[in-house]
């Protein structure tokens, strides 16, 4: 007997143990591409009987196959008396594999569709109690504003870094601002309710960092994260009702705590990602004005109100020398940034990057966020291929460079911008985050990526046009501190208002 099958014998005797199943799927990791298949197999042969174990089963090979079937399969397990606590370790992980294995909006929305992650929401959000009584609100007088986001950390990350230029919008029109985190990736022994033997290890925060825009303070409320999820949410749905806001804004993708907020208040919705928000809301700050609510047919259909206007600006910047890489002032410089490039650098589209980096000799790629400095797996080690670490100070690493490639993936949205102020010609597919901002710029295929960033290694001129334009787009439609974006702020809280007014009274007629 091998010590894998050893291992699997042990976690088959005693089901509901998820350090049994954990350390299955390690050992099962560590094996070939045959001898892993031939693992997941006989798992996929011996379904458990009672629906604890079932659910580790599938989470177990939802990690061992990368097959979104088991995936889909634990989150229909998931009933009224499962714990919120396990099923947010179910919604993080779902988000987090939607995020690395689809390359578009539309796949995205897919896969998570497939998981439901609105029931999941739904009965996540069954246990929160407590909520004050719904009440008639006057559009005109938005004073008071709560802000809820399911995860606070840093400037840096993009959830928290939307928080800010939100709050910044308020506090420049002298709103009462309040700010409020369930810290719902933090959950207390997450690995009790997975047989999956990874995690996403939330960021901690980073108080220095949590900055307005504008001259002005505000409040944040972040619970005792040693308590468990279940008991945070009503704990922040309380502090919420203390504060009394006249409306809340929803900074994220998904969170239970929607569901119980959309009862009491009006609700806008400023999503994470360049699609609906995945949560009741009344108005939905859309990038564009042919985009739909529609994806979540379950849900109440939001208002879709143009909202382009996204990041707070940094104006121009000193760039960091070159001189740091050892690459020449004369050369050309591709950059690339993120957290999850070891994945997004795939095979095809690494190999597609070094084929470029072949037939230009003066072209050097700078890879930013890579952990540890380590190599990505997709690509060889290269003279002119620098990776470096996550930066503080992203935008003076960009400033250094000519041009900025956005591989294909959903996210990506907010390193764009950046590039985009900063002056750099972007490259980015359509129907993606980062393409959403550069619009008809955005490719639509591999070719017309790489002919794009061909062109623009053979003509400095070529590149610092698209630059400028780009620099251009970025003021005019995604800089939330123009007056423009303040109007239409303000018009989107008096719509939801006067929809949550609407909604209630027809409840109580």
């Amino acid at each position: 007997m091998t010590l894998v099958e050893d291992a699997l014998e042990s976690a088959l005797l005693l089901p509901t143990a998820p350090q049994l199943w954990q350390r299955v799927v390690q050992l099962g990791l560590a094996l070939d591409a045959e001898a892993r298949k031939g693992l997941a197999d006989r798992i996929a042969a011996s379904p458990c009987s009672m629906a604890d174990a079932e659910w580790l089963r599938c989470s177990a090979l939802a990690n061992l196959t990368r097959d979104p079937v088991w995936m889909v399969r634990q989150a229909r397990l998931a009933q009224p008396a499962t714990t919120p606590d396990a099923i947010m370790t179910l919604l993080t992980l779902a988000w987090h594999d939607a995020l690395v294995r689809t390359v578009d909006r539309k796949d995205f929305i897919q896969a998570l569709q497939q998981v439901d992650i609105v029931r999941l929401q739904g009965l996540a959000a069954s246990w929160i109690a407590g909520g004050a009584a719904p009440q008639v609100r006057n559009e005109g007088a938005i004073t008071r504003v709560a802000i809820y986001t399911p995860h606070v950390s840093s400037s840096r990350q993009g959830g928290t870094s939307f928080m800010l230029n939100i709050m910044s919008m308020f506090a420049k029109l002298g709103v009462e601002l309040h700010a409020f985190s369930g810290q719902e990736t933090q959950v207390p022994a997450e690995a009790s309710y997975r047989g999956a033997d990874e995690r996403i290890k939330p960021m901690p925060v980073e108080r220095e960092t949590l900055k307005l825009g504008v001259p002005g303070k505000f409040q944040l409320t972040i619970p005792n994260t040693d308590f468990s999820v279940r008991a945070r949410f009503s704990q922040v749905l309380a502090a919420i009702d203390k504060f009394q806001p006249d409306l809340v804004v929803i900074v994220g993708f998904m969170t239970p705590l929607a569901y119980k907020l959309y009862a009491q208040y009006p609700c806008v919705g400023l999503s994470i990602h360049a699609v609906p928000p995945a949560v009741p809301v009344d108005a939905w700050l859309c990038p564009a004005q042919e985009d739909s609510a529609a994806c979540w047919p379950s849900l109440p259909l939001a208002e879709p109100h143009p909202f382009p206007w996204r990041f707070w600006p940094t104006g121009r910047v000193e760039p960091v020398s070159r001189t740091k890489l050892g690459i020449a002032a004369e050369a050309t410089v591709l950059v690339t940034a993120g957290y999850r490039l070891q994945s997004e650098v795939t095979p095809s589209w690494g190999g597609n990057m070094l084929a470029l980096l072949e037939a230009h000799p003066s072209l050097h790629w700078l890879l930013i966020g890579v952990a540890g400095g380590k190599l990505v797996e997709a690509l060889p080690v290269h003279p002119r291929i620098h990776l470096l670490e996550p930066q503080e100070r992203l935008e003076s690493w960009l400033a250094a460079c000519d041009i900025y490639a956005n591989p294909p993936r959903v996210g990506g949205g907010a390193s764009v911008a950046m590039a985009m102020e900063q002056g750099l010609a972007v490259a980015a597919y359509a129907d993606t985050d980062g393409g959403d901002k550069v619009r008809e710029l955005a490719a639509d295929s591999d070719e017309a990526y790489f002919g794009m960033l061909a062109r623009w290694a053979n003509d400095r001129d070529a590149r610092r046009r698209t630059g400028e334009t780009l620099r251009e787009r970025y003021r005019s439609n995604l800089d939330m501190s123009s007056p423009e974006a303040s109007a239409s702020l303000l018009q989107a809280c008096r719509n939801a208002v006067a929809s949550f007014n609407l909604r209630i009274q027809h409840d109580h007629a």
